[in-house]
């Protein structure tokens, strides 16, 4: 920000906190980068010594161009992807009720930590994610003491109000935006130009524009109108559509403005990563646009400093630098063979995408409408989560309660955008800075039948569990940290936790849901029929339930089908009817209690609450202890051993 003394303002920072657990964290990052770097370095000095010809030449031409050409060739035509986001969203929410905060240094948050600032307060480096007493030094200093710095306590209903606000304005353009937080959107104007381009006579008015794409029509409709909106630039010139589509994004800053009394600035852009960075471009209450042609994106992505591409951070951001001296998306393409060559292809991939201001977001989107599915946030969806920062405790209770509250707060958010999550990952920041991380992926998706009631309780004893194996590793030693920082022989912090975070990822759309409880009692039908009736007398053995097993707490990174044998869930009732006795296209069963539901719509909504149900911490734990009463029973009922075929 402009007026902003950078270099006073680190040296501020650097006397304050150069001491605290947090900078001494982050040095210990930074010699943790640094080896990376050199192991990275090394590498490169060896490619080169040992190749004969120019192999950065032969990787472009036959690897890399390639790639980075078929990224170009799937650009869409148009700019049509806008982000919106709302200029400090917290503190303006306060500023609406007590307009005096706007003419202060002003910050919501408190000594530990600010959430947001006022852009007084960002004058003077007062920033989010900032401790509080810091902030508090850099606006005493330099204002040379004629200024102090106001905190404003959280009020996150207030929050919540206007973030509904906001979304109710920004869905009459586009009913099917994502929020990925309170205060930033992501939506396409596409298909409203498309209404009002193709209106000769101008005589739709917005309401008439809204009703028609709010309407969801058939699935072949809807395949019309794609293909209409990709040749949309075949019907009209460029420059009118990208005429039509700033004016538009003018008045839906306004019309916000008008209804919410917030202001917020925008990007537009072909792509969801331009129009990202666009919309930091004009800050304050402005927007920026960036054409859809190849040159207009390349001059627009190549002066960039790394760090503006949403998904480089601090870390990734020193070693481009350390490497190869990487300052710009310019010298992103310019070193991109020593890049794919030293990065794993994951990250290779995003580098080669980010250098051509690339981004397959809006491709998922299109797909999600082709779909025309009702959860089209699965389709694009890699993961969602909560995390809530406190102030360091060690308490069991405090944390179980703190854990329940994100734990609930992110299954509303699953609930209300039909997610169905395979995978949950437990976060821990530890009072140290140390970050803990714990996963589990169940063989069935989570919350088959959305409901809070249900699925909510299921989801808090599982992270409970997770959060029990965190500390438990934690406290003899073992390596559950993300990063391995701490040396052989120093003594192990205490489990005091400072942030908990949960994150649901691997989406199971509802109808493969459905296929997969199909195929699995087709599967479990055939196993019954293959297996003599006396197999299945159970009456003196544990149910094994394959959804939480020690195993399941191993990251699964795939969406593939489970491999597990259908003979890990024996029936638990005492005798077992022949499977062709048995009605299957009437009637289906529980795979863990073996209770029958209908088979039909209704039926199925009952079997898939029943499950949640069943997967609940009450049964887990019976299970456990009915494992472990049989094991004792067939300890204490094991009478021949080798020994005892031999005389004593």
């Amino acid at each position: 920000m402009a007026g902003v003394d950078r270099e006073r303002i680190n040296a501020i920072l650097l006397r304050e906190s150069g001491n605290s657990t947090f900078m001494q964290r982050q040095r210990k990052t930074d010699e943790s980068t640094n080896r990376k770097i050199d192991q990275m370095k090394r590498r490169l000095e060896g490619k080169d010594n040992t190749s004969v010809n120019d192999w950065r030449r032969e990787l472009n031409k036959s690897t890399i161009d390639p790639l980075l050409q078929r990224y170009r060739g799937r650009r869409r035509p148009l700019s049509t992807c806008v982000v919106v986001d709302m200029d400090g969203f917290f503190i303006s929410c306060h500023i609406l009720d007590h307009p005096h905060l706007a003419n202060i240094p002003a910050c919501v948050g408190g000594k530990s930590m600010i959430s947001t600032s006022n852009y007084v307060a960002r004058q003077y480096g007062v920033r989010a994610a900032m401790p509080g007493y810091l902030g508090c030094k850099l606006v005493e200093e330099l204002s040379g003491g004629k200024e102090t710095l106001t905190f404003v306590e959280s009020d996150f209903d207030l929050y919540k109000k206007k973030s509904s606000e906001v979304r109710s304005v920004l869905e009459e353009y586009d009913p099917n935006l994502s929020m990925y937080s309170l205060d930033e959107a992501y939506m396409d104007i596409g298909p409203y130009l498309e209404v009002q381009l193709f209106d000769k006579t101008g005589s739709l008015s917005h309401e008439d524009i809204r009703k028609v794409v709010s309407s969801k029509p058939s699935s072949k409709e809807n395949k019309v109108n794609l293909t209409q909106r990709k040749h949309l630039h075949e019907h009209l010139p460029i420059d009118i559509i990208h005429t039509a589509a700033k004016e538009l994004l003018h008045s839906i800053r306004e019309k916000v403005k008008t209804s919410t009394g917030l202001t917020c600035s925008a990007g537009l852009g072909s792509n969801f990563l331009l129009a990202k960075i666009a919309s930091d471009f004009n800050k304050p209450n402005g927007q920026h646009f960036v054409g859809s042609k190849e040159q207009e994106i390349i001059e627009f992505v190549n002066p960039l400093p790394i760090r503006k591409i949403n998904g480089i951070g601090r870390v990734m951001e020193k070693m481009l630098r350390g490497i190869s001296n990487i300052e710009t998306v310019k010298d992103l393409y310019d070193r991109r063979a020593e890049l794919y060559f030293l990065f794993k292809p994951a990250s290779a991939n995003f580098l080669m995408r980010a250098c051509i201001g690339f981004s397959e977001e809006s491709e998922r989107l299109e797909s999600a409408e082709e779909e025309n599915c009702d959860t089209e946030e699965a389709l694009h969806r890699k993961g969602i989560s909560h995390e809530r920062t406190f102030p360091p405790t060690s308490s069991w209770s405090n944390l179980c309660t703190n854990l329940e509250k994100i734990t609930l707060c992110l299954v509303r958010d699953l609930k209300d955008k039909h997610l169905r999550p395979k995978t949950i990952t437990l976060k821990v920041k530890l009072d140290n800075f140390d970050i803990l991380t714990r996963a589990t992926t169940r063989d069935i998706a989570l919350f088959q039948n959305c409901n809070l009631s249900q699925s909510g309780q299921g989801i808090v004893d599982i992270v409970v569990n997770l959060l029990k194996e965190v500390k438990r590793e934690h406290e003899r030693g073992g390596a559950a940290t993300k990063t391995k920082i701490s040396q052989k022989g120093q003594k192990r912090s205490p489990f005091s936790v400072r942030l908990l975070g949960v994150r649901c990822s691997n989406f199971q759309h509802h109808e493969d849901t459905q296929q997969s409880l199909h195929r699995y009692e087709t599967s479990r039908n055939q196993d019954c029929a293959d297996k003599p009736p006396a197999l299945h007398d159970n009456s003196n053995s544990p149910v094994k339930n394959p959804y939480l097993s020690p195993k399941s707490t191993k990251i699964r990174r795939d969406n593939k089908e489970t491999k597990r044998s259908l003979d890990e869930l024996p029936s638990t009732t005492a005798q077992s009817e022949p499977a062709s006795a048995v009605n299957f296209e009437k009637q289906v069963q529980c795979p863990l209690c073996q209770v029958n539901f209908p088979n039909d719509e209704d039926g199925n909504s009952l079997l898939n609450a029943h499950i949640d149900e069943c997967l609940n911490a009450t049964t887990v734990k019976k299970l456990a202890n009915e494992e472990t009463a049989c094991a004792d029973e067939r300890v204490k009922s094991k009478k021949r051993r080798l020994i005892d075929f031999f005389g004593s």
